[in-house]
């Protein structure tokens, strides 16, 4: 995602990966969501969800104070006569008729607005597009919510679990614990933290979902929301690419001619399965994955047998003397990998996700 807008597919990239990269970039705008007739737009103040005054939907709310009972209809329709009359928000009417006190009113605005959100998170697909602005006006913000924690309620709350099972690894894979920075801002529920520890000990998911003493059904929300949120991820294959003690301009040749190996092995096996669109769905899957990349990696182009080219500057003249930056480089290699290989299993499912993984084990030798 870059500095002014991005554009994709929900069943590419699904809404809690896409809160979680807007939170990271700390960006500022508005998120507008399409699924056939349904389009919903949410603003985000520096990566934290933001409801304005702007896009506060009031006549919704009005109803939602009626139907909850917090309100009779009587009371309602004079708060709005007398917001008309003084030409104030429903909210400043509320509180100045004495209806709600303004913690009340602000507690039922949050609750109405989240609840509306929430069913978001069960869109197997739909088009989104970001479009990035100025720093909103502080005078029109009527409360911000911390995207981490919003994420991880809306997950809590998904009831469409083919959306989770599709989204997760084949049974027969293993994922492991990771710990990005922001992981101790995340406030995890004694039971998802089970599952974590337990991820710990019993890294293959058939193995954890058998072991698991929330069910299966359960056990795959929570890796669903790790996953997400970034607190799990793949396993890397024993060959995967590791950074070494000392490096070297042929150790950099090889991790790239190997990177690049494995590349065109997903092509060809996905090619073989759909034929030349094989490409575009690789093509959208790198594209899914440069906005979380360097300015120096974002010219990565995918070629017609499926490697992947970097222009202007080779990937020999990047920085492979510092242990730091090399382990970055890595990392963003095994990303576009693994990007790759998710691509294929949303596409022909798991048996040749699990099939596809065996066959890259056997390119190169970096473990």
């Amino acid at each position: 995602m870059d500095d002014h807008s991005a554009r994709g597919n929900l069943a590419y990239t699904p809404l809690p990966q896409l809160l979680l990269r807007i939170w990271e970039k700390k960006r500022t705008g508005l998120l507008r969501l399409q699924k056939e007739d349904t389009a919903r737009i949410l603003s985000f103040s520096r990566g934290d969800l933001a409801l304005t005054d702007i896009s506060f939907p009031a006549e919704e709310f009005q109803a939602k104070l009626i139907e909850a009972e917090i309100l009779s209809g009587e009371e309602v329709e004079a708060t709005r006569a007398y917001a008309l009359e003084k030409n104030v928000s429903l909210m400043r009417g509320l509180i100045e008729c004495e209806m709600l006190s303004p913690q009340r009113t602000w507690e039922f605005l949050a609750s109405f607005w989240l609840e509306s959100l929430y069913p978001l998170f069960d869109w197997p697909d739909g088009e989104y597009a970001f479009d990035s602005a100025g720093e909103l006006s502080g005078q029109h913000i009527l409360m911000t919510v911390a995207s981490l924690e919003f994420i991880l309620q809306g997950i809590r709350r998904m009831g469409n679990s083919s959306l989770i099972e599709a989204s997760l690894p084949a049974e027969s894979e293993s994922l492991q614990v990771l710990s990005p920075g922001y992981a101790g801002l995340l406030r995890l529920a004694s039971y998802e933290k089970y599952v974590l520890n337990l991820l710990r000990h019993s890294p293959r998911l058939q193995d954890l979902y058998a072991q698991s003493h929330l069910g299966k059904k359960e056990t795959q929300k929570v890796i669903f929301s790790l996953v997400q949120l970034g607190l799990a991820g793949f396993r890397q294959p024993r060959n995967a690419f590791k950074p070494a003690s000392e490096s070297s301009s042929g150790e950099a040749e090889k991790i790239w001619s190997d990177f690049n190996d494995k590349c065109s092995s997903i092509y060809k096996y996905i090619s073989k399965e759909i034929g030349p669109v094989a490409l575009n769905v690789l093509e959208k899957a790198l594209d899914e994955v440069k906005p979380r990349l360097s300015s120096l990696l974002q010219s990565l182009e995918l070629r017609t047998d499926g490697r992947i080219e970097l222009r202007p500057v080779s990937f020999l003249s990047l920085n492979f003397s510092n242990p730091e930056s090399r382990k970055a480089i890595i990392q963003v290699l095994n990303e576009i990998l693994v990007a790759e290989v998710l691509a294929v299993k949303k596409t022909l499912g798991d048996d040749h996700e699990a099939a596809l993984i065996r066959n890259l084990e056997k390119i190169g030798d970096q473990g």
